[in-house]
C-alpha cells in the first residue's frame, strides 16, 4: 500500500554547498556518450549508526544513522590507503568519537597529531570526489515519541529502524528515478550494534514489499566488524558528523564542523531529519496506515528540495 497521506518536508541534516544526489555517481559510472558500454553494477553502502551513550535501562536522545555509497571499485581503492594510513599510525580503525575526544585509539595523542591524522585520512574519501555519496537521517528520540502516537510508533517501529529504513528507501529511489542502468542494485554492510539482526531484517522484508516500487535495487544486508570491513569506518564520520550536527541545529548552533566542512565541495551529500515538523504533518497519515509492526517505510523526497513525503506498508 502506498500512503499519500505522509507529506512535507525532508528538512535537511546537512546542507551541502552543493545539492547533491547519488545520481552524479551513476553519471560517472555508466557514460551516457558510451550507452553500449553500460554494465550491471552491485553498488555497496557502508552504514553505522551514532547515538548518544544512555544509563541502563534508558534509552538514547537520539540516533542518526548514516554512510557511504559508492561502486566496487571506488570502495577498493578506499580500503587500501584507509588501511594503510591506519597501520602506519598504529591504530586498529578510524573511530570519530575516540578521536574528537583523544581516547581509547588515541589515548595521549596530542591535537595536532589528532587534527592531521584526521585531515590525511579524510583526504583519501575527498581523492574520489563524487563518486562517493554521503547519506544519513536522523531523529531525537523524545520528539518521535511525543508527536507519533504509540500506535504509530508500532508502525513505523523503533528510532533507529525508522532511520535505518528511511536511508534504505531514500537510496533505492534516486536509483530507480536517475541514471542507473535497470539491473543495478545495492548491498548494504552495516556496523554490528544493538539493533542489527532488526535492521537485518527491516531490510529483507522492504525488498520483498512489492508496495515499494523501488525494491528491486536491494541485494544484500549484512551485519560485520568495522576492522574486517574498512568502509564501515568512513561510515562512521558520517553517522558521527550527522549526529553532531543535528544536536549543534536543536541548540542553534548551525556551524558545520570543519572536518565535515572540508569535504562538501568535493563529496557530494544528503542528509534527512525528522524534526518537529516533519512528524507533525506525517502524524495522521502514519495513524492511517495498515502493516505489520515496524512495517512503515518512509521515503524521503530526493535532497533538499521540499516535496511529499511517500511510505510503503507491509
Amino acid at each position: 500500500m502506498v500512503c499519500p497521506c505522509l507529506r512535507n518536508e525532508g528538512i535537511p541534516v546537512v546542507r551541502p554547498r552543493q545539492s547533491a544526489s547519488i545520481d552524479e555517481l551513476a553519471g560517472v559510472i555508466h557514460s551516457a556518450s558510451r550507452p553500449s558500454k553500460r554494465y550491471i553494477v552491485i553498488f555497496k553502502f557502508y552504514c553505522d549508526e551514532s547515538h548518544d551513550s544512555a544509563p541502563r535501562g534508558q534509552e538514547p536522545k537520539s540516533y542518526v544513522v548514516g554512510g557511504f555509497f559508492g561502486d566496487g571499485e571506488t570502495w577498493a581503492r578506499v580500503e587500501h590507503r584507509w588501511k594503510r594510513k591506519n597501520d602506519l599510525e598504529g591504530v586498529p580503525r578510524y573511530h570519530a568519537a575516540h578521536l574528537n575526544a583523544g581516547t581509547y585509539e588515541y589515548e595521549g595523542w596530542s591535537k595536532a597529531r589528532r587534527v592531521a591524522y584526521s585531515k590525511e585520512i579524510l583526504a583519501i574519501l575527498k581523492a574520489q570526489k563524487r563518486k562517493l555519496h554521503g547519506i544519513s537521517c536522523g531523529l531525537f528520540v523524545d520528539t518521535y515519541r511525543q508527536i507519533i502516537s504509540a500506535e504509530g510508533q508500532i508502525k513505523m517501529g523503533h528510532p533507529y529502524l525508522v532511520c535505518f529504513k528511511t536511508v534504505i528507501a531514500a537510496i533505492a529511489k534516486q536509483m530507480d528515478e536517475g541514471s542507473f542502468a535497470e539491473e543495478d542494485r545495492f548491498a548494504v554492510i552495516l556496523d554490528r550494534g544493538d539493533h542489527d539482526i532488526e535492521a537485518v531484517r527491516a531490510f529483507y522484508e522492504i525488498k520483498d514489499n512489492s508496495a515499494f516500487r523501488h525494491s528491486h535495487r536491494l541485494e544484500t544486508c549484512t551485519p560485520a566488524d568495522s576492522e574486517q570491513f574498512i568502509g564501515l569506518q568512513p561510515a562512521d564520520f558520517v553517522a558521527y558528523e550527522g549526529f553532531r550536527l543535528m544536536h549543534g541545529k536543536r541548540t542553534g548552533q548551525t556551524k558545520i564542523r570543519a572536518a565535515m566542512n572540508s569535504m562538501l565541495g568535493t563529496t557530494g551529500f544528503m542528509g534527512y531529519q525528522f524534526g518537529e515538523e516533519t512528524l507533525n504533518h506525517m502524524k495522521d497519515g502514519v495513524d492511517a496506515a495498515t502493516c505489520k509492526p515496524a512495517g512503515l517505510v518512509i521515503i524521503p523526497p530526493d535532497g533538499n528540495i521540499p516535496g511529499s513525503h511517500r511510505a510503503a506498508a507491509y
